[in-house]
């Protein structure tokens, strides 16, 4: 399997990712490493997934974001298969505080 969003290649644990959250449609998953997941709900909350005028709803729109784009600069560096601990970034905790 070959991530399309940190483009590294081999053992890498596939998951699916759905680039528009609460949709029923099964063409929006898209398979992404489980590193690159675990980023990608660390960092945005499903509010912000949703939202169009981010446009986080595609794999280039991810990428253009700079945190994240950050984080997949880490993931590139760090074999397959290594594990790797997730925190929740300190943006989504605040967006998350404000409910």
């Amino acid at each position: 399997m070959k991530c399309p969003t940190c483009k590294r290649e081999g053992d890498l644990q596939e998951t699916k990712h759905h680039l528009q959250t609460r949709r029923k449609d099964k063409k929006d998953k898209v398979p992404v490493c489980e590193e690159c997941h675990k980023q990608i709900h660390m960092l945005f909350t499903d509010a912000e997934l949703r939202d169009p005028r981010l446009g986080l709803d595609t794999i280039e729109g991810l990428l253009a974001n700079e945190r994240f784009a950050k984080a997949v600069k880490f993931i590139r560096t760090i074999p397959p298969g290594t594990f790797m601990r997730a925190k929740e970034s300190r943006h989504k905790k605040r967006k998350r505080g404000r409910r």
